[in-house]
């Protein structure tokens, strides 16, 4: 029997690891496809001259720069590993003997190149991005936490803290402090075999030094911004709920005082319209230190677009630390490690492409600037955004006239003294 015919290329229970790593490969380069432009247009519109007086979008806009960095690094690695043709065959035959038979088959494994292990030099220069730009983005993103909350609370001692040049400096701190710590791995990480591979994540002279690494890469990326993340978001969603329960009171005692010249007797009006201007009053001049002060609709929005890419960043990437400090190292398998690493690493990456969609669908501000910027007439951008801002208006109209309506209804059910 003919030699070749007897070569089987993959085995086939790896069929479907081979299949899910091309899948989790698309899916890598999906992430950069949509969520380069997407990251760009982040930047483009926080970087405008409008917007670069508020230190929550100068945040924004910066963690957009480096959410495009970080698509550019682990997962453009496994798209190169997926879809590069430059394999590495080594063949092998199944029968041990000395007397080959007919039936024996000869196997090929296929090895596949990482982008990284083309050179020490890529080795550590994109390890060293990576590690650097995930550690800088998660705490520009607590950075921005605390920044919000100073901002809403009014600090008086903290409050130079939200102001534009104090934030821009404290973003630059941040990420030069990142990327001095990481310097190491340009000299620590990866090493040349005796066979001519290159061995990334690793060091000939201290083989633990690498993964010991990676924990701590992983604690400080993800659990100690995760919980700095978590206090400062539930004070955050405190004042948020607070300041809108306070704002629907207000409402209903505006509409019920409004309703009593018509519909209260003379007896019972001065009471429901003194009731109102304390009302006014109170909301005219608030407590600083009060977290049920009224906030206004923008700073509302704002502050969601914040509590939402916090969710997201938590839900996304704390997996990911758990798989890949405590429970990885038990997987024997070594194409099963790497489908697992695959997948967990895109899940993580996923909230850098996804904070485009968050800022349009939670801030009216944002898709403002985003309407301006491929709306071609100003006349025709100038109307559609008034036809939204009356659809708007219209529905709010609707829902205080139905208010009007119940209180109308509740007060001719009351007996008149």
């Amino acid at each position: 029997m003919n030699g070749t015919s007897n070569f089987v290329a993959i085995h086939n229970r790896n069929y479907d690891i081979q299949l899910t790593d091309r899948l989790l490969a698309i899916y890598s380069l999906l992430l950069i496809l949509v969520g380069t432009p997407c990251n760009l247009l982040c930047c483009v519109i926080y970087f405008q001259k409008v917007n670069r007086s508020n230190s929550i979008k100068i945040i924004f806009g910066y963690l957009a720069f480096l959410d495009t960095i970080v698509l550019y690094t682990f997962n453009l690695n496994y798209v190169v590993r997926e879809f590069n043709i430059d394999l590495k065959i080594t063949l092998f035959n199944s029968n041990t003997g000395h007397n080959h038979s007919n039936n024996s088959q000869n196997y090929a494994v296929i090895t596949k190149m990482n982008l990284e292990e083309y050179s020490v030099f890529v080795c550590r220069f994109l390890s060293y991005i990576a590690f650097s730009t995930l550690q800088t983005s998660s705490w520009v993103l607590a950075f921005g936490s605390f920044n919000r909350y100073l901002l809403i609370k009014k600090l008086s001692h903290f409050e130079f803290i939200c102001k534009r040049p104090y934030t821009i400096a404290i973003c630059l701190f941040l990420t030069c402090s990142f990327f001095l710590s990481n310097t190491h791995i340009l000299w620590m990480n990866g090493y040349r075999s005796p066979n001519g591979n290159i061995v990334c994540y690793g060091n000939i002279q201290f083989p633990q030094y690498m993964p010991w690494y990676q924990r701590y890469h992983l604690f400080i990326y993800s659990v100690v911004p995760s919980f700095i993340l978590f206090i400062f978001n539930t004070m955050l969603m405190r004042i948020i709920f607070a300041s809108k329960k306070r704002l629907d009171n207000h409402k209903r005692l505006v509409l019920f005082a409004a309703t009593a010249t018509t519909t209260i007797p003379l007896n019972r009006r001065k009471s429901f319209l003194a009731l109102q201007h304390l009302s006014s009053s109170a909301l005219r001049r608030p407590n600083r230190n009060s977290p049920s002060r009224l906030l206004n609709r923008h700073s509302r929005k704002l502050t969601i677009s914040l509590i939402f890419i916090t969710i997201s960043y938590f839900t996304l990437t704390f997996p990911s630390t758990i798989i890949f400090s405590f429970l990885r190292q038990y997987i024997k398998r070594s194409d099963l490690r790497r489908t697992v690493s695959l997948f967990f690493t895109n899940l993580s990456t996923t909230t850098h492409t996804i904070r485009f969609f968050i800022y349009f669908f939670c801030s009216i501000d944002f898709r403002k600037d985003f309407y301006r910027l491929f709306l071609p007439k100003r006349s025709f951008r100038l109307n559609f955004i008034k036809k939204r801002g009356h659809q708007q208006q219209s529905l709010t109209l609707n829902q205080s006239n139905r208010q009007t309506e119940f209180i109308l209804l509740t007060n001719r059910s009351e007996p008149i003294e």
